[in-house]
């Protein structure tokens, strides 16, 4: 079945290391579209600084799928199509869990990220958002509105594993708890995620899973990786992303994904 929609991870995926996007790689993108490819930007970052990459492929207004699925937002009006998130009392939960361990909690609510205070990690991980956190105090562990998603941050695997074990163990069947690369830990509402989101967008515009090509390279690709009739993990992808993809594609730093695309609009096999 013919290819009708692509979706694309940026950190890691779409993005060079230094956090850009190559010319070559936005002209190939927009000439898939020019072609009557549907683009989704499928990414774990925040609103505002999914945006800022989303604009320099200038697709016009188009979905951005961001926090990885929690919501889709229309790029250019930034009218909210889908936001889903976790309850007050369930990230209150959560939050309070993380207090009483001792872990470097983060929660986003309304495109604004949130901390009960400094904690050293803020400029380390700047480079992924587009805002400064909000120091909230003891309030940071009640919130009264929905939360998009929580994230620890740890740069210690071993410990990481721990807060994962933990979450789960503890809120088993109301979270999901993914490990999206760096040192983060996510937590978001059960059942959210890429893959969820851009089949979403496929019911909308009558487009099966088999029409969909995907790219990514973390955890938190891999329900979008395993949907897509055609997925490809960037030979850079943890092992996790590679086993879930259908085959594997040239690195970031190589513009794998626009290779691959471009290879498939020239009427050659995708490379493999």
């Amino acid at each position: 079945m013919a290819v009708r929609l692509i979706a694309i991870d940026l950190d890691g995926t779409l993005l060079h290391d230094d956090m850009t996007i190559s010319n070559y790689s936005r002209q190939v993108i927009k000439k898939a579209q020019s072609q009557g490819y549907e683009i989704v930007v499928a990414t774990g970052r925040m609103w505002d600084s999914a945006k800022a990459k989303a604009d320099t492929l200038q697709l016009g207004n188009v979905p951005l799928i961001c926090y990885t699925g929690a919501w889709i937002m229309m790029s250019e009006t930034g009218e909210p199509v889908r936001q889903e998130g976790l309850s007050p009392d369930l990230a209150s939960a959560i939050l309070l869990e993380s207090k009483k361990r001792g872990w470097n909690a983060t929660s986003f609510m309304d495109d604004v990220i949130y901390m009960d205070r400094p904690n050293g990690t803020e400029k380390k991980y700047q480079k992924y958002r587009s805002k400064k956190p909000v120091y909230l105090g003891e309030n940071f562990y009640h919130p009264e509105k929905l939360v998009t998603r929580i994230v620890f941050a740890d740069p210690s695997l071993e410990k990481r594993m721990a807060i994962r074990q933990v979450v789960e163990d503890k809120f088993s069947g109301l979270v999901d708890v993914v490990f999206p690369g760096d040192d983060f830990v996510d937590v978001h509402k059960k059942g959210v995620n890429k893959g969820a989101a851009v089949r979403f967008l496929c019911d909308q515009k009558g487009i099966s899973p088999d029409e969909v090509m995907a790219f990514g390279n973390t955890e938190n690709d891999v329900p979008l990786l395993r949907m897509a009739g055609l997925s490809y993990a960037v030979s850079n992808a943890d092992e996790v992303a590679k086993k879930a993809a259908r085959a594997l594609c040239p690195s970031n730093e190589e513009d794998g994904v626009a290779k691959t695309i471009e290879d498939m609009l020239c009427g050659g096999k995708p490379v493999v």
